[in-house]
Formats: structure tokens, C-alpha cells, sequence
């Protein structure tokens, strides 16, 4: 049975790229405390183990897994690229910028220090920045290289070491730096703190909010009593900001919505209120009750993608008062999200291009706000096959020029080829959606699949040579491993409070989003109480995919 399992798996490696990834995954599940390892490194584990037996995989799969990933997190961080590079967003640029660099400077100074070669120095890199788009970018690179197939293989070989090595600190080191140590050396208190920037944010200022966080819109019917009797919809809802009153029902008329109606007693009204207010409804109006003909109001849900121009780059108190002015459009806000992550819906949060903002309310004035926010976001299961796959065959060709500067040969690689090319398209698509879509569900599978199976392969070649390169370099590649984990974001950390200001909350989010990181981030979120971190993390977030994935190649040319 043993013997037919081992022809299975060398004469079909295809079998055993599935199998380290269905087991990869199934050991990246398992919770020890907070931690787990997760679907990559368990995939890349299990394809070391599988790999022992000796096994012929095609280095071409390595390269078409991680064109599928990085092709995502090109797209789906392309809106958020573009539109980060103006003056607001420069001090998280740069905070960007100066932890990509320090990372980069810790890699190669533990190179010149142990000595490793080119394939140790990239695996060192990705695995203690827990940032694997290094290794495919790098394993682009090494493939440029002049040398012969064993001498690649061998460092296709370390750098899956390094990795494998690195990555379990690279994931709590940095979980712990980010949750734990970073706001003791600043002295600061999370819940405090993000009180703090939230007031500076308007949260007390409620009335100004176009929706209040947290809350359900809910719809009631209520018979008008005399203490609403004689007044105009308009002067009720003035004096009643989270009610909007949607039809009026007298004896046998059906009143849809004027603001210029008088409510008399005896009508029958269909409102949409916050949850909150249904309690002191029946004292604002009159008596709830049961009426079917008042609440079937016509009503819609809508995801709106910013793109305005003219309301990009606002805040929600402007953006409210440059919308609706003095007149109620009976629309709440149920979330606004930027790259998937709830922002906190307060007056003075700034909005960017690509912000999704969910609303609820009436269905024209649904359509009215979109036409000026910018559109609908429609909610389709179908994928653009030919546009994506034109791009990655453009952005691999893009990846293929090259030049000099000086001696210096300069390539981008196929994985910086295609990762400039998702950048473009995906940016495309937030303003015209007709052209390249590419749900959520597909991106999440493109990352996802791409990655893990990425990491299997890259086990899986590593082979044999994998336990001796272990045994060799394993200490130095331990202690190399903690420096480059801990020393970017403890340099950034004082660089972000110190030189450009920023505030705790807003700090902590950007290490997190500069080292690719959710999991830390999220830590932060949880221990405040608050969503303010991901001010800080979307932006930096969206450019360390870009600079991290351009170190892989200088990396190698330097180690070599």
C-alpha cells in the first residue's frame, strides 16, 4: 500500500501539490490560544514532509500559483493605490516607504553578517515579514540568474527554508510588537487613546453623523395623535433627526412622501427610524400599530463605491452637508468599508475613491445619492475571465523588459510585471465597472488558492537538501529572522509618533497595514474597542504590496 502511495505521488506530482495543500490547510486551522499557523506556512510545511520522498513538480506551477495571487492583491488594492498618492495621504506614504526601507536594510545586514546566499536572504525576508509575494518575486529573479538547474533549485531550496523558519515569529513577533509592546513603550492606553481620536473624529457631535454607528434601521407604523396634529413632515423630521416619515394614509388616500404635507390626527404613518428611537416614537407621533398598506413603501438596500471627485477626499459631515443641505433624502448609512474593513462613521472621517458605503432607504433617493457619490455597486457572481487573463499575459510581458542604470540591470520580473498591471486594471474597474469584474468571492479565491498552492510547490522542490540546509543555517536564520521582524516596526513606530505626528491609533493601524498584516491589526481593534486603526491600515496597506514585492528582485541581485 506504502509503495503504491509513493509511485502515486512521483509519477503524478500534481497528487501531491493537492495533497500538502487540502493538509497544509487542515494544520493552518488548528488554534493554539489566538494563534494559528495558517493556510500558507501549513501548506508550505506539509509540502516539505510530502517532499522527502523525492518528487519531480514542474517549477512552472510555482510561477502560474503566484501570477493567480499576486494578479489579486494587485486588483483589489489597485483603487486604494492610486488613490492614497495625493497630500493627505502622504505621511502614511512615507511611514510606507521609510518601514519598506528599514526591512530591506535588516535583510541585507543580516546577509552581510551570516553570509547566506541569495535563496536563504529572500526566504529570511518573506518569512520574518510574513509578506510571501517576496518569495515569488524573488524565485523570478533567481530564475534570471546565470546559473545551472541545480544550482537554482538549491536556492529555491533555502529560500523555503529560510521561510519555513522565520515565518512562525514573523506572525507572533510581529502580533505581540503591534498588540502588546508597541503602545507600552509610547505609554499609551488603547481604550483611552481611541476615545481620544474618535472625539477628535466628531463623535460628539452625533447630529452630525449621517447615520449613528452600530444601529439597525427598523420601519413602524404610527396613527397621529394631537401632539403631531397640524405639523409639516419637514418641521417633524427638523426636530426629529433619525425619523423619516415615507407615506401617509388618510381614510381612503395613500400620501406618498412631501415634505410640505401636514400630519393631522387620525393619519396612519409609515416611518423609518433608528432602533433606538422606537422607544419615544409613540410620544413623538402617536400610537404604533399594525398597518400593512403604510409600510409598503417601496424601500432598497445599496452598496455605493465613492468615485465623485468633487466628494473623495472629504469628510462624512461634508460630504452630508453637500448631499442633503437642509432636506432629508430618508437614506441611513449601515457601514462604510475601504478594502473590506468597517470605518468609523464619524463627522470628520475622511472618504477616499473606492469607499463603499451601504445604504438603506428609499428607493429613489437611493438612486440619487449614487448618481452623485459615484455607483451602485452591483452584486454579480461572473468574472471578466478575458480581461484578467489579458492582464496577467500583458503584465508578465511588461515584467520581461528590461534596462540598466549604470551596470545595474533593472527588471521588474513577471510577478512586478503582473502586480503593476492588476494595480492599473483593478483601478480601472472602481470607476468602470463594465470592464474587468471581478467579485469579491473570485479575488479571495485568486489570492487564496494562489498563495497556498504557491507555498506547496515551493515545499514540495525544496526535497531532501531541505533537512541539511535546515540543519546548517537554522540558528543564524532564527536570530536573522527576529531582527528583521522586530526592527522595522520598533524604527517606524518612533518615526510615525515622533517625526510625522501621528496619532497612536492611526500609528498602530499603519504598522500593521505596512508589514501586509491583518491579524495584528485586528489585535488592536480588540483590545480598544474601536475601528479607528484602519484609518491607518488600508493605505499602508496597499503600498507595502507594492514595495515588499519589488524587494524580492533587489534582494537576490545583492545577495548573488
Amino acid at each position: 500500500m506504502i509503495d503504491f502511495v509513493l509511485h502515486a505521488l512521483r509519477s503524478n506530482p500534481e497528487i501531491a501539490v493537492f495533497l500538502a495543500i487540502a493538509s497544509g490547510v487542515l494544520i493552518g486551522r488548528i488554534q493554539l490560544g489566538s494563534f494559528h499557523l495558517g493556510s500558507v506556512a501549513g501548506a508550505l510545511l506539509m509540502g516539505l514532509i510530502i517532499g522527502q520522498i523525492g518528487l519531480e513538480v514542474p517549477q512552472t506551477l510555482k510561477s502560474v500559483f503566484f501570477v493567480l495571487f499576486i494578479y489579486a492583491v494587485g486588483f483589489k488594492s489597485g483603487p486604494e493605490f492610486f488613490s492614497c498618492l495625493n497630500r493627505s495621504s502622504l505621511k502614511l506614504v512615507l511611514f510606507s516607504v521609510v518601514l519598506c526601507a528599514t526591512a530591506l536594510g535588516a535583510i541585507l545586514m543580516m546577509n552581510a553578517v551570516y553570509h547566506f546566499d541569495a535563496g536563504f536572504t529572500a526566504g529570511l525576508g518573506a518569512g520574518a515579514l510574513t509578506d510571501t509575494a517576496i518569495m515569488g518575486t524573488a524565485s523570478s529573479a533567481i530564475a534570471q540568474l546565470p546559473l545551472d538547474d541545480a544550482a537554482k533549485n538549491q536556492l529555491y531550496s533555502h529560500m523555503a527554508i529560510a521561510y519555513a523558519i522565520t515565518y512562525l515569529f514573523g506572525t507572533i513577533g510581529l502580533i505581540v510588537f503591534v498588540g502588546t509592546i508597541a503602545p507600552k513603550l509610547l505609554g499609551v492606553d488603547l481604550r483611552a487613546s481611541a476615545r481620544e481620536l474618535e472625539l477628535e473624529l466628531g463623535i460628539a457631535s452625533n447630529e452630525d453623523i449621517i447615520t449613528i454607528p452600530y444601529t439597525r434601521i427598523v420601519v413602524r407604523a404610527h396613527r397621529v395623535a394631537d401632539s403631531a396634529n397640524g405639523m409639516a413632515i419637514a418641521e417633524f423630521e427638523r426636530r426629529h433627526a433619525n425619523i423619516t416619515i415615507e407615506r401617509v394614509v388618510r381614510g381612503d388616500l395613500v400620501l406618498e412622501r412631501d415634505t410640505g404635507l401636514v400630519l393631522q390626527s387620525g393619519d396612519i404613518v409609515g416611518v423609518y427610524a433608528l432602533r433606538e428611537d422606537v422607544g419615544v416614537l409613540a410620544q413623538w407621533l402617536g400610537p404604533e400599530i399594525d398597518h400593512a398598506q403604510s409600510l409598503s413603501f417601496p424601500t432598497r438596500s445599496a452598496d455605493v463605491v465613492l468615485t465623485s471627485d468633487t466628494l473623495a477626499g472629504k469628510t462624512v459631515h461634508e460630504i452630508k452637508s453637500a448631499l442633503v443641505g437642509s432636506e432629508r433624502l430618508g437614506c441611513f448609512v449601515n457601514t462604510i468599508t475601504r478594502q473590506g474593513l468597517e470605518l468609523p462613521m464619524l463627522p470628520n472621517t475622511v472618504l477616499r475613491k473606492g469607499d463603499v458605503i451601504s445604504l438603506t432607504g428609499r428607493t429613489s433617493s437611493i438612486v440619487a445619492l449614487a448618481q452623485q457619490l459615484g455607483r451602485i455597486r452591483e452584486h454579480s457572481y461572473k468574472s471578466d475571465i478575458a480581461v484578467h487573463s489579458l492582464g496577467m499575459v500583458v503584465g508578465a510581458l511588461v515584467g520581461m523588459l528590461s534596462t540598466h542604470i549604470g551596470m545595474i540591470p533593472i527588471e521588474l520580473g513577471v510577478g512586478g510585471g503582473v502586480l503593476l498591471v492588476a494595480l492599473l486594471i483593478g483601478w480601472y474597474n472602481s470607476r468602470h465597472p463594465e470592464v474587468g469584474a471581478l467579485p469579491a468571492a473570485a479575488q479571495w479565491a485568486f489570492s487564496e488558492f494562489g498563495l497556498t498552492a504557491f507555498g506547496a510547490v515551493v515545499g514540495l522542490l525544496a526535497g531532501p537538501a531541505a533537512i541539511s540546509a535546515m540543519q546548517s543555517q537554522g540558528v543564524a536564520l532564527l536570530i536573522s529572522g527576529v531582527v528583521v521582524t522586530l526592527l522595522p516596526p520598533l524604527v517606524s513606530l518612533y518615526f510615525g509618533r515622533y517625526v510625522l505626528r501621528l496619532h497612536p491609533m492611526v500609528l498602530f493601524g499603519a504598522l500593521a497595514g505596512a508589514q501586509t498584516e491583518a491579524a495584528s491589526m485586528n489585535k488592536i481593534i480588540e483590545q480598544s474597542g474601536s475601528n479607528t486603526p484602519v484609518i491607518g491600515f488600508t493605505v499602508c496597506y496597499a503600498i507595502s504590496n507594492v514595495l515588499l514585492a519589488v524587494c524580492g528582485p533587489i534582494i537576490v541581485y545583492v545577495a548573488s
